[in-house]
């Protein structure tokens, strides 16, 4: 339910609204949105496509666990390779992509090396 949708609504139409979107989730009944999204999702034609995504996201989430395994705040890992605190946040939400030297930089920030391989 959107902010929108709520401020024209009265509490008692919002509670009945939420007491029917939960006895839709425990019933495992879907919304809409969710069907669309399962739909894209797993679609053949678009199955390349989400491939991609999902190696960019298991890649984002390596940089960020390496980083807090490392103890280093994005501001402190920032300052360590030469860059902007948001330049981190970009690398580690997925929105930048990083050249070879970038992300050996963030290695070596991190304590680490960088070692790339192609399964």
């Amino acid at each position: 339910m959107s902010k929108e949708h709520a401020d024209y609504l009265s509490d008692e139409e919002i509670a009945a609204e939420i007491q029917q979107l939960a006895k839709d989730i425990k019933a495992g009944k879907k919304s809409e949105d969710e069907l669309e999204r399962e739909a894209y999702f797993t679609a053949p034609e678009r199955a390349e496509e989400v491939a991609l995504m999902l190696d960019r996201m298991r890649f984002v989430e390596e940089l960020h666990r390496l980083r807090q395994e490392s103890g280093l705040t994005q501001k402190e890992l920032a300052e360590r390779i030469g860059t902007k605190q948001s330049y981190i946040t970009a690398l580690e939400n997925g929105r930048k992509n990083a050249t070879f030297d970038t992300l050996a930089r963030y290695a070596r920030a991190c304590g680490k090396t960088l070692k790339l391989s192609f399964l």
